[in-house]
Formats: structure tokens, C-alpha cells, sequence
């Protein structure tokens, strides 16, 4: 038995440095857009999703940089909810525009555009990017809260943009 303990001791170690150093999607870490979107981003945001009519500054805007280990390039994903004003432009009954993008050649692409409900339950984010990438992206997990209960999709990208690949119900409400 006294031969077999520094073994397990090893092996006890490595499976420590193993869950430590396994790779893992970066954290939560939305910010301010004019803080870290790159200057042409703002303005294929503001092309794409905005417009002239709408004053609204897509500096205030949250932007999400996600890298996770094997993806190719950033992932930038846009809350559109304006920080502190009155009116939400890009929100209505289904909820509010998100978005995401990646750099492509000069300038950016969008890969994401969809409408989600902000308000998700205690301890659990929004999006969560995972550390499985297909495409040179990662997939995505969206929690929502709505008729059928908490459900989480999850999309894939799949050369082109995100689309759903699975829907789970967690709890009926």
C-alpha cells in the first residue's frame, strides 16, 4: 500500500493541473463599447442596425469580447440597450437586439442578430460562450425565461453566422 500512495499522489496532482489549466471560455466581461470596440466596428453597427432617425450613440452600447482557446478571432457580441437613458430603441415586447460580430478583411461581419429577453434567473448569464468551437467560433449557450419556462439554446456557427442547434427546458414556469 505505502508503494501505491506516491502514485496516487501524482495522480491526484495531475488531474488538479489538468482542471486548472483546462481551457476555459472567457469571462463575463461586457463593457462600455466605446471602451473596446474598434472604431469601424461602432460604425458597421451603426450601418447595419441604426437608423438615421434613431439618436443613438452605439458607444453606449455593451460589447463583450470573447476569445476562447482553438477560435480563431474575436468574437464582439452587442447588447443594444443604451447605458443610462430612457428610451431602448432597439428593445420592444419580444425583448432587445443582440448582436455579434467578427473582423472581416477591413472591416466586420455580422454573424449574430437576434432579439433576447434581458431578465435571465439569479447566478445564470445571459450568454455563455462554451469552450467547444466549430468554425473557428465558439458555440454559444442563451438562457431565456418565457412561456415554455427557463430554456437554453444553443447555437453553433456555421461558417456564416449563429444558428440554433439544440433547445433544452430546463424548468417549466
Amino acid at each position: 500500500m505505502k508503494r501505491f500512495k506516491p502514485l496516487l499522489f501524482s495522480l491526484v496532482v495531475v488531474l488538479i493541473l489538468a482542471i486548472w489549466l483546462w481551457p476555459r471560455p472567457s469571462q463575463t466581461s461586457w463593457r462600455l463599447a466605446q471602451e473596446v470596440a474598434p472604431l469601424p466596428l461602432l460604425s458597421q453597427l451603426m450601418q447595419d442596425n441604426l437608423s438615421p432617425t434613431f439618436p443613438v450613440d452605439p458607444g453606449q452600447m455593451q460589447i463583450w469580447k470573447v476569445q476562447v482557446a482553438g477560435q480563431r478571432q474575436p468574437l464582439y457580441l452587442v447588447d443594444s440597450r443604451v447605458k443610462n437613458s430612457e428610451t431602448q430603441p432597439l428593445c420592444g415586447a419580444i425583448g432587445c437586439a443582440f448582436f455579434g460580430y467578427t473582423p472581416k478583411d477591413t472591416g466586420f461581419q455580422r454573424v449574430l442578430a437576434t432579439y433576447l429577453n434581458p431578465h435571465v434567473p439569479p447566478g445564470r448569464d445571459l450568454i455563455e460562450p462554451t469552450a467547444a468551437v466549430e468554425n473557428g467560433l465558439p458555440q454559444l449557450v442563451v438562457n431565456q425565461l418565457g412561456a415554455e419556462g427557463f430554456q437554453q439554446y444553443t447555437l453553433g456557427f456555421n461558417g456564416e453566422v449563429y444558428e440554433i442547434q439544440q433547445i433544452d427546458t430546463l424548468a417549466r414556469l
